[in-house]
């Protein structure tokens, strides 16, 4: 008797525990360009309701890193919510040379889409080309396509200023994504529906771009901008590079948490949101700028703003949230040259015609030295594109020959630290080195012949007259926040290295739905368990 007694209570202990209840609502938050050491530096002025709250209330990955190259912002959210790597999803950059057509292809473009919007009827389909968007080329799927797959009444929205930062986290089958346009006013795509729903076109009407862009944006003997000045130059999309811009973006996230009536079902539903200021800004003024940490600091009232706004609605125990970062930044290279650290501009045009002389030099064809498309058909995002055809026809050379000749010469720049061939990529399997970085960021059907990867702290010459970017291998690239929160996320922090792959198939696993279909992270188990 005491045994069966025994095996019924570890048999409902079982059964009860695969039947846990979940939650209602999803949020899954991306602050573009958010470095980690960003949460202890302006530690101290953030309020206690926002990521503070998140921190002393949920679960703090200090180590959370993602696991390839190039640290973009398209790949970065692809990333995020596929569970995987450029090498299996696609998306190797934001916008990335096809050497099939010749042409550049945008992560997120779509030409077949039009742009839905509540602009007077001559506009439309016409001259705007802000939403001919769709994740077509996002080759994977999201969690939230998971959920879809057999959930059909679970709803997922995606919202950003960028339309990137809206499509590719919500997935294939996402309800709805909006992001903003060129005029600063919130449109979708054809591929989502075939017009705004009403509350979105009285938003629009009200023209609230243009109701954050008054007075000044300043910090007492910090800085001072004028919101007008900018609105005037650029109009409603001005907003973007301010703090108002992730304002403006959290009202649109709670409207639809409220009119959508996201959380309010047996389904669960999610909401993807990708605060893109932080970027904006963060290119303008690198992050030694007070702009920056004033940015940061009216974030967390946004955030706060949020989370007072689930607690209230949806409900802490009804809730997993997430908050992470696509990417961090690099320090201006004339910040650390100041203070005696590695670094530097370089040209990279130059860099390009040096490699062409060199290649008309090794193969002794002079008359050939007009057009650098003989052998050069692109050099973008590190990747360079060789030309297939003329070689394989024109030369007694192999492929494979000439991509090593142009790795080798493009050591010497002192701003190169390593080259990679394609061939080299594909024949071998890297684990554990900045090789395994580039390598899951390697495509086969989509990156080039080879790849550089630049030193620490250089730049291209580009960047010589202000601000800063990201896209490297390195820590202050790599390196991003992770936090969970919510009712069934236990409380703690955990410094052990995770990558940012990991964050799908977790909440997947917290769902008891499937991983997304190319998944290569793994669920983690201080959430799961």
């Amino acid at each position: 008797m005491k045994k069966l007694l025994i095996l019924l209570i570890i048999s409902f202990t079982t059964t009860a525990s695969f039947a846990q209840k979940k939650p209602k609502l999803v949020v899954g938050i991306v602050v573009d360009q958010m470095r980690y050491d960003y949460i202890y530096r302006f530690w101290d002025d953030l309020s206690d309701d926002g990521f503070k709250k998140l921190i002393n209330e949920g679960h703090f990955f200090r180590n959370c890193q993602f696991g390839y190259v190039p640290t973009y912002t398209g790949p970065g959210h692809a990333s995020i919510y596929t569970g995987t790597t450029p090498s299996v999803h696609g998306i190797v950059a934001n916008d990335w040379y096809d050497k099939n057509s010749g042409k550049h292809i945008y992560c997120a473009g779509d030409g077949d889409m039009h742009t839905i919007c509540n602009c007077e009827e001559n506009n439309i389909d016409v001259q705007s080309e802000d939403g001919k968007m769709s994740p077509q080329h996002m080759l994977t799927t999201t969690f939230a396509d998971e959920l879809k797959l057999f959930y059909e009444n679970s709803k997922v929205y995606g919202v950003s200023l960028k339309d990137r930062g809206a499509i590719l986290p919500a997935g294939h089958s996402a309800n709805g994504a909006y992001w903003m346009d060129s005029e600063g006013k919130w449109i979708t795509s054809s591929f989502y529906m075939q017009a705004l729903p009403d509350y979105i076109q009285k938003i629009n009407e009200t023209n609230p771009a243009q109701n954050y862009l008054k007075g000044k944006w300043e910090v007492k003997d910090k800085f001072s901008h004028n919101l007008l000045t900018k609105y005037n130059l650029k109009g409603g999309s001005a907003i973007k590079n301010t703090p108002f811009g992730n304002t403006i973006l959290k009202d649109l996230a709670l409207e639809i948490l409220e009119k959508e009536a996201l959380g309010q079902s047996k389904a669960t539903d999610v909401l993807t949101i990708s605060f893109s200021s932080t970027d904006y800004i963060g290119h303008e003024f690198g992050p030694h700028a007070p702009e920056i940490k004033d940015t940061y600091i009216r974030l967390d009232k946004d955030i706060a703003e949020i989370l007072k706004t689930i607690n209230n609605n949806i409900g802490f125990d009804n809730t997993v949230l997430f908050i992470t970062a696509d990417h961090g930044v690099v320090s201006e290279p004339s910040e650390l040259i100041e203070r005696n650290i590695p670094a530097g501009y370089f040209d990279q045009q130059e860099m390009m015609t040096d490699l062409l002389e060199h290649l008309l030099d090794i193969y002794d064809l002079p008359t050939l030295r007009v057009d650098a498309s003989q052998y050069i058909l692109n050099y973008s995002n590190n990747n360079l594109f060789l030309n297939h055809e003329y070689i394989l026809t024109n030369l007694d050379i192999s492929i494979e020959e000439i991509q090593r000749e142009c790795a080798d010469f493009l050591l010497k720049y002192e701003w190169v630290k390593n080259t990679y061939t394609a061939t080299q990529l594909h024949e071998n399997e890297y684990s554990n080195s900045f090789h395994s970085l580039i390598q899951r960021g390697y495509n086969q059907k989509r990156s080039g012949d080879v790849i550089v990867s630049l030193q620490t702290g250089w730049l291209k010459s580009h960047w010589e007259s202000g601000g800063t970017t990201h896209g490297s291998s390195y820590s202050y690239d790599t390196h991003v926040p992770l936090i969970f929160w919510g009712g069934k996320i236990p409380a703690g922090r955990t410094d052990r290295k995770v990558n940012i792959r990991d964050i799908a198939p977790t909440i997947s696993t917290i769902l008891g739905t499937a991983y997304p279909n190319g998944c290569t992270g793994n669920p983690l188990p201080e959430i799961t368990e």
